[in-house]
């Protein structure tokens, strides 16, 4: 009776870590193999560096030269263990970021993420980074394809590309 106790709570255990582990798979990272987009491209991608722990962000633009609108509905990259779309809004002269699931890119229009706006939270870096090193973003789109930047890092003071 004591074994088969054992081995049900055992099993619950194990199950129960299963589906948590599940629940969190997806955060930040893709969850298949996507094949790079032919109608969206990035470019002028660069990361303001802030020192550790304090996050720092991505920028650039997304030029989607095909006849639908498609989302960026999330990214990843090998550099950062903490990647996550935002947006900064101003509301009664207070500036704040939240999270955003997904940001449009017109059909024949540019999706411009930059300082003020919409923007790749990036924490946790997972190496030392110097700034002028380059990294690969990997920017996730709703018909399941993604788009590849190479982001170059800047001093905390950079405004623009």
């Amino acid at each position: 009776m004591k074994r088969s106790a054992v081995v049900l709570g055992l099993s619950v255990l194990a199950l129960t870590s299963t589906v948590m582990a599940q629940g969190h798979a997806g955060h930040g990272k893709p969850q298949a193999v996507r094949a790079l987009s032919t109608q969206v491209h990035a470019s002028q991608c660069w990361v303001r560096m802030l020192p550790e722990p304090a996050p720092s962000a991505a920028y650039l633009e997304l030029d989607n030269k095909g006849e639908q609108s498609v989302a960026l509905v999330g990214a990843s990259t090998l550099s950062f263990g903490h990647v996550m779309l935002h947006q900064t809004t101003e509301h009664d002269g207070m500036s704040r970021m939240s999270h955003t699931s997904e940001v449009e890119i017109p059909a024949g229009g540019t999706l411009r993420l930059k300082p003020g706006a919409f923007h790749v939270m990036l924490g946790q870096a997972k190496e030392d980074l110097a700034l002028g090193e380059r990294i690969i973003l990997s920017l996730h789109l709703s018909d399941d394809t993604q788009v590849q930047a190479e982001c170059e890092l800047r001093p905390a003071k950079t405004q623009a590309y």
